[in-house]
Formats: structure tokens, sequence, C-alpha cells
């Protein structure tokens, strides 16, 4: 549209608490709601064809997922700081986590695949991917081994989405996701490895002459 001096006017932006209030809410999670079961059935197939979401409702989705699956996980492991920070800092560390991988794959297809695809799509995609494996994580406290494959899983399911929503090829999607997978696994590996170092050297570090002194002081309490 143009002004009486010719000059192109464009339409003035919704103010941002549009967005946010109430009803715009209960909406958006009515949508999340209605499409999230149909999904959960059959990820592979409901993630070849995601929703075409705004931003609000796709955060929405991360913030509210993430906060659930990161209670559930501090239920599990029966520690209330758990549960605290998987209220709080769960929904935070998607976010980031999915901006990321979102970034990476963005700039691969750019780059590497010579396509430029739609970023905020590719956030919805990272974001349903992920939804597998963190209902997976919940039992993370009990089955440490879990993590391994809740990154199979999403890479598959980052594989078929972004070649199935941009009509690419297969392959080279496979090869760009399981060089970040890869790099996701060996870091998962690193930290199991310092974590059972550590707790060995805390074994280790009980003596028999501490152990008996520690059953002395106990006795002596008593």
């Amino acid at each position: 549209m143009t002004n009486s001096n010719g000059f192109k006017q464009h339409d003035s932006p919704a103010a941002p608490n549009q967005n946010w209030n109430w009803d715009s809410i209960r909406g958006r999670i009515k949508e999340i709601l209605k499409f999230l079961p149909a999904f959960l059935k059959n990820p592979v197939e409901g993630i070849k064809r995601v929703p075409s979401w705004d931003w609000p409702t796709v955060i929405l989705l991360e913030i509210l997922f993430s906060a659930t699956t990161g209670f559930l996980t501090g239920i599990v492991a029966r520690h209330f700081l758990s549960v605290l920070a998987g209220l709080i800092l769960a929904p935070i560390v998607g976010l980031i986590l999915s901006a990321i991988i979102s970034g990476l794959l963005y700039y691969a297809c750019l780059f590497i695949l010579r396509t430029e695809v739609e970023f905020r799509r590719v956030f919805v995609i990272v974001v349903l991917a992920k939804i597998p494996s963190q209902i997976l994580s919940i039992l993370t406290p009990l089955i440490k081994f879990i993590t391994f494959g809740s990154i199979i899983v999403t890479a598959l399911l980052l594989i078929v989405g972004i070649s199935e929503n941009f009509i690419l090829e297969r392959k080279r999607v496979s090869q760009i996701v399981g060089v970040a997978a890869g790099f996701a696994l060996l870091y998962w590996l690193y930290t199991m490895v310092l974590d059972v170092t550590t707790n060995r050297i805390k074994v280790q570090d009980y003596t028999p002459d501490s152990l008996s002194q520690i059953h002395k002081e106990l006795n002596d309490g008593q």
C-alpha cells in the first residue's frame, strides 16, 4: 500500500502481546494437542509434512514439552532440584539446543547442498524430531544408555524430515545429519567415561583405614 506521497507503506506489525495473550495461547495449545496424538502414533510419517506453525506456536510446543519431560525426569530421579531444574532450565536448554541444531542444518543446506531452505520450518522439524527422544529421556536416571538410542532416533527423524519437507536427496542429508549425530555420540561417550572414571576414583578414595574410622565414629555416635 502507498501513501499520498507515493512512498510504499507497510502494514503495522501485530503487537507482541497479541501473540501471547491467554486466548491466543489457549488456541495454540489446542492446535498442538490436536496434532501430537497422530504424530506420536507414527513420528516417521508425521514428520514428512510438518505443520506451517508460526514462531509463537513452535516455541510454545518446545517450552511445554521440555518442561513436562524435564519435570517427569526429575520425578523419576527422585530429586527435588532435578524437578525444579526440569521445569525451569529444561525449556531454556531445549530452545537453545533446537536453535543451534536448526542453524547448523540451515547453513549445511545452504553451503553444502546449495539450497536455501526456510529456517522456521527447519526449526519446526528439529523440535518435532526431538519429541520421541525427550519422552525416552524421562527414564535416563534409571537407564543411562537411553541417551544413545535418543540420539539415533532424533537423527533418523531429522533425515526424514529435512529430505521430505524440502525435497532434498536423502543420501546427502543423511551424511550431514550423520556427522552431527556422530559428534553428539562422541560427546555422550566422553561424559559416560568421565562419569565412570570419577565414580571409580571416589570409591578408591575409601581406604580400609578410613572405612574403619567411619565405622568407629558411627559406633561412638550410638
